[in-house]
């Protein structure tokens, strides 16, 4: 059952930044002011509390809900939800700005973690799953939309990181899911497109061969070239 609740919290000075009104919410949530079945007061009050329009307050709460930490229901209000560790740190790295050190960092994390599971996903690998990467890779040929094509590149990598069956893995590349997409987005800049689909095809090559290997090598020249090219490309 939800429990109404009454809360504290700081007025926002700055106007127009709900990234402020997220981060009190957020800080409540962590600390355990505000628990699970915890419905927040009407958006009324916590406006006027907080010293912002309805519409900012809506804004921050939405921002919220996308990260499952809150659900909003008609009638009732918005109730805070499970407030999992993964949902938090999800939440944080999000946040993470779009440079190149950062898009490095997060390259070079993706190489240990891509390159370790290489055996495990060559293993497991199947005929559905390999005609599903397929698949991605003629998605992201069939479009110009940038952000279309980061979310095939993504969801092509999503796809071999479950092939490996490592659940802490899998847990760690959906917490870095937002980042991760945002820099496959800058990364599709000039010729990036076309050096992806040529690179998640030899991917699959490899994936047929059931070469552990050559897909190990080539998903390190993969990523090894995506820092490069970001930080060419930004420069």
């Amino acid at each position: 059952m939800a429990n109404n609740i009454s809360i504290h919290v700081e007025p926002i000075k700055a106007q127009g930044h709900p990234d402020k009104m997220i981060a009190s919410l957020m800080s409540l949530i962590e600390r355990g002011v505000l628990k699970e079945g915890d419905i927040l007061p009407p958006e009324r009050d916590l406006a006027k509390q907080f010293r912002v329009g309805r519409n900012a307050l809506r804004e921050a709460i939405k921002v919220l809900e996308v990260y499952g930490l809150v659900e909003r229901k008609t009638k009732v209000g918005t109730i805070i939800r499970r407030s999992t560790m993964d949902n938090v740190i999800k939440f944080a790295f999000a946040g993470l700005p779009a440079t190149p050190k950062v898009f490095d960092e997060i390259q070079s994390f993706r190489l240990v973690l891509e390159t370790g599971i290489a055996a495990s996903v060559v293993e497991r690998i199947d005929p559905p799953t390999i005609a599903k990467l397929t698949g991605f890779i003629e998605r992201m040929g069939a479009t110009d939309d940038m952000r279309e094509q980061a979310l095939c590149d993504y969801d092509f990598h999503a796809t071999l990181v479950a092939v490996s069956g490592n659940s802490i893995i899998i847990r760690v590349f959906e917490v870095l899911s937002e980042p991760i997409k945002r820099l496959m987005e800058l990364g599709k800049g000039r010729n990036g497109a076309t050096f992806a689909q040529e690179i998640h095809r030899k991917l699959v090559t490899a994936l047929k061969q059931r070469d552990a290997a050559v897909y190990a090598a080539t998903m390190r020249e993969h990523l090894d070239a995506g820092r490069r090219f970001l930080g060419t490309d930004r420069d």
